[in-house]
C-alpha cells in the first residue's frame, strides 16, 4: 500500500515491540502500550528470541497489493481527519462500517472489516475508528 514497508505504522510498532521485549518489558506491558494483542506480542517474542530484531524486521506486511493508490489513500486519510457527517453519515464519528461504505462508494471496491482497519492503521489513523458497528 505504501512505498516503504519499513515505515508503515504497523511495522514501526512491531519493531518497537521487539525492542521493548529485548529491554525486558513484559508481554502485557508491550501489548497495552502499543495496542497489540498479547498473542501477537508472544509471537513477536518467539521470533525475537529465535533470530533477534532482524528476524522481526524480515516479517512480511502480508496480503496482496491494494487497489487503492497513493492519491486514494491520501483522500481517505483526509476524510478520516474530518467529520463522517461531511460524507453523509448521521454523526461525526468514524466507524469501520462507515469507512468501508465510503471506500466502496468512492472507489467501487469492497473490503473486509479487517482490511479497512488495516488501511486506517497503516495511515496512522486507526485510532479514529470507533468500536461501534455503525
Amino acid at each position: 500500500m505504501l512505498s516503504r514497508p519499513d515505515t508503515l505504522p504497523s511495522v514501526v510498532r512491531r519493531m518497537t515491540a521487539g525492542r521493548m521485549l529485548l529491554e525486558g518489558a513484559s508481554v502485557e506491558t508491550v501489548a497495552e502500550q502499543l495496542h497489540l494483542s498479547a498473542q501477537t506480542v508472544r509471537r513477536y517474542r518467539a521470533i525475537v528470541s529465535e533470530g533477534g530484531l532482524d528476524a522481526l524486521a524480515k516479517m512480511g506486511v502480508g496480503g496482496r497489493a491494494s487497489a487503492l493508490d497513493r492519491e486514494a489513500l491520501d483522500w481517505i486519510a483526509a476524510a478520516l481527519r474530518g467529520s463522517a457527517r461531511e460524507h453523509g453519515f448521521e454523526s461525526d464519528a468514524w466507524t469501520n462500517a462507515r469507512l468501508r461504505e465510503l471506500i466502496e462508494r468512492r472507489y467501487g471496491v469492497r473490503y473486509s472489516r479487517v482490511y479497512v482497519w488495516q488501511i486506517a492503521t497503516n495511515l496512522g489513523l486507526g485510532h479514529l475508528l470507533s468500536k461501534s458497528r455503525r
